[in-house]
């Protein structure tokens, strides 16, 4: 029961948006549920020389073995599998923490999520290739629509036009097919004159 309200003690102190610690908690001196709330919440390992160095201040020497105990409790809480997927489907590079205890449902999570994400970010690729062959497009035909133009400059003008119409539609057609592969509904593209 002690070791309970010491952990929601502890909770409460460090989610109140403090940077390290308290004075009230240096000296009550609770480090091993201090560890633990760090180790759940994903901090990282060096947390503690922060916390030391602030307990330092007001004369109290924190117990690092204490501490370590409960953050090595704690840490197998945050590197869960969904937290994994979560950083994976983010993009974010795997948590060092999770890696040093070989978190596998973590990993696990990650991978899955790191799918998500390079399919999304393939598919954003698309989306943007699109949109500037658009924009090219757009900008071709309105060098066009200059009356002084050369006969020489407006053919080439021309062909570029066609070649630029040409990998537009092969654009679509590819977003299109992406998105039946992946069963996702059709995004709307901009059209090319909708300026």
């Amino acid at each position: 029961m002690i070791r309970t309200s010491l952990i929601l003690t502890s909770f409460a102190v460090l989610s109140a948006g403090c940077a390290t610690i308290s004075e009230d908690s240096c000296i009550a001196g609770s480090w091993e549920s201090l560890g633990y709330e760090d180790g759940r919440n994903g901090e990282s390992r060096g947390k503690f020389t922060k916390i030391a160095e602030t307990c330092a201040k007001y004369g109290v020497s924190p117990n690092a073995s204490q501490y370590r105990i409960g953050y090595d409790q704690g840490l197998p809480l945050y590197c869960s599998y969904d937290r994994g997927y979560d950083h994976g489907e983010g993009g974010s590079s795997l948590k060092t923490e999770c890696r040093e205890i070989n978190a596998v449902p973590y990993f696990d999570g990650y991978d899955e999520g790191r799918v998500v994400y390079e399919i999304r970010r393939e598919y954003d690729s698309l989306i943007q290739a699109y949109d500037s062959t658009r924009k090219a497009l757009v900008n071709v035909s309105d060098r066009l629509s200059v009356e002084t133009l050369e006969p020489e400059d407006r053919k080439r003008l021309r062909k570029k036009e066609r070649r630029l119409q040409r990998q537009l539609d092969e654009n679509r057609i590819d977003i299109r097919a992406f998105e039946r592969i992946q069963n996702w509904p059709k995004r709307d593209l901009k059209p090319v004159y909708d300026e």
